[in-house]
């Protein structure tokens, strides 16, 4: 609801076309201004239409930097208390003529909550821009608000309406809240607590319990007998346990039964004196050694036959006697025969013979004369060692090859889908560069298929027959003299 503004007390400036009058009707387009440029301050008092509390604030700036709203009551009008104090424009804003006419609305969440609650009867609004002396300043409008509240005469709880007792002096307000306050007082909310104190006392039971029941010593026997002084008990059951597991040994079985016949001595403090040893017989030592002598030559015999059998297996895998006695003779020192030889027939050899007096033969500086080549994918030194091996066999080497004008035969590649590799495929026989090293390796030139790269090359028939290279004189001409590619993975 907005606050009316009865009349203005006191004005300090106004200009004679903006006076403050037009601040009384705040629906109107006029504003308030100082009288003249120059002034710095300016400050106006409403008295309002009837006291009330000041809960909101809309204030149209015009050309003002800050503006300070204060109000008072009746029983004190000169104590001003602060409502707003806003800045509206900067220093610099003002000085450099940048201005905004602003409109600022303050709600009841921005005011002051004590405030808010004191009926007011004045209104004080100062006005204030020292920045630039040249522009008149004032305000637009201000408008006051404050909230309604209506007194309908009906008892209300909560969002219910109460029903009005016939008879006034029965039952009230009051009286209700009294009786629910009641009922809800008689639950029990506080269910946690309960809930821990008993899992506390059944732990403690449970735990004072178990003490009891570990308070209890164990039952030792054994420490019982020898506390009441009954040694020979126990050393008894100790050695009868001994008797039954060195059964087997005839010896100790003796010497136990022995020790068992003799008493045990203590010391003045209590200590157990160890019973002395009883000298053996004579029969029975000789019996005891003439046993070991026994065992130990079978375990001898023993040892020695797994010796000589891997000894034999030895000499049979390098006997020189079994590599040169014929076949019938038995071997002095394996004792079998010896392994036969492969019979080698002359038919075989006359063959091979054939074979290799029927494959045609170059010099080995010659095997590659018909052969052109470039490299793809090869990196120095391995890339200087290929064309070095091809050159000494007779091969020329062609640094950027094509299609038409540079053609070369065969494509030394390291990978497939390489630019020459792309270029060249279905114009040159593409192979790794292990075709030039078995070739010089072995002094033979070998059917390039073997070689290819592509799978479906290798799978073809192999056109071309191997030819081997006799020696010859190295070349003269130095390999390294010739231009290789500008760029080597191409």
């Amino acid at each position: 609801m907005i606050i009316k503004l009865a009349k203005v007390i006191s004005c300090s400036s106004e200009h004679p076309s903006y006076p403050v009058s037009n601040l009384l009707q705040h629906h109107s387009n006029s504003s308030w201004r100082c009288a003249k440029p120059g002034e710095m301050l300016a400050t106006v008092i409403f008295q309002l239409a009837e006291p009330s509390c000041i809960t909101g604030l809309d204030i149209g700036n015009y050309r003002t930097c800050v503006i300070v709203v204060t109000a008072s009551t009746s029983a004190e009008p000169d104590n001003w208390i602060p409502i707003v104090n806003h800045q509206f424009l900067t220093h610099d804003e003002a000085a450099n003529g940048k201005f905004k006419d602003q409109v600022q609305i303050f709600t009841k969440k921005e005011l002051n909550p004590e405030t808010i609650k004191i009926k007011f009867d004045r209104v004080k609004v100062t006005c204030m821009q020292s920045a630039n002396l040249k522009e008149l300043f004032g305000l637009s409008f201000i408008v006051l608000k404050t909230e309604v509240t209506v007194d309908l005469g009906l008892d209300i709880f909560g969002r219910f309406k109460l029903k009005q007792p016939e008879d006034k002096n029965k039952s009230t307000v009051d009286d209700f809240k009294e009786k629910y306050l009641k009922m809800i007082g008689k639950k029990k909310t506080d269910y946690k607590g309960e809930l821990l104190t008993k899992v506390k006392e059944t732990g403690m039971n449970n735990f004072s319990k178990r003490q009891e029941d570990n308070r209890e010593p164990m039952k030792r026997p054994l420490l019982e007998k020898l506390e009441a002084g009954k040694v020979e008990e126990v050393f008894e059951s100790k050695n009868k346990d001994s008797n039954n597991s060195n059964s087997v040994n005839n010896s100790k079985c003796k010497d136990e039964k022995i020790a068992n016949d003799i008493t045990a001595k203590r010391t003045p403090f209590g200590d157990i004196i160890p019973p002395c040893a009883p000298k053996a017989n004579k029969r029975d030592t000789k019996e005891n050694e003439n046993l070991k002598n026994v065992n130990s030559k079978k375990r001898s015999s023993i040892c020695e036959e797994s010796s000589l059998e891997e000894n034999i297996i030895k000499k049979k895998k390098n006997c020189p006697q079994c590599q040169d006695a014929p076949e019938n003779k038995i071997c002095k020192d394996c004792g079998k025969l010896p392994e036969p030889k492969p019979i080698i027939r002359p038919e075989e050899t006359t063959k091979k013979k054939a074979v290799e007096s029927q494959k045609p033969k170059k010099l080995f500086s010659k095997l590659f004369e018909d052969v052109s080549f470039s490299l793809s994918g090869y990196v120095n030194p391995q890339r200087d060692e290929i064309r070095r091996k091809a050159f000494q066999m007779g091969a020329k080497y062609i640094a950027d090859p094509n299609t038409t004008n540079k053609k070369c035969s065969h494509l030394i590649c390291a990978f497939k889908n390489t630019p020459k590799y792309q270029q060249l495929k279905g114009h040159s026989k593409i192979v790794s560069h292990t075709f030039i090293e078995d070739c010089f390796n072995e002094k033979t030139r070998f059917p390039w298929r073997r070689y290819a790269l592509d799978n479906t090359d290798r799978t073809g028939n192999e056109s071309e027959e191997e030819i081997s290279g006799s020696s010859s004189p190295p070349r003269t001409s130095n390999v390294f003299d010739v231009d290789t590619d500008s760029d080597s993975n191409y």
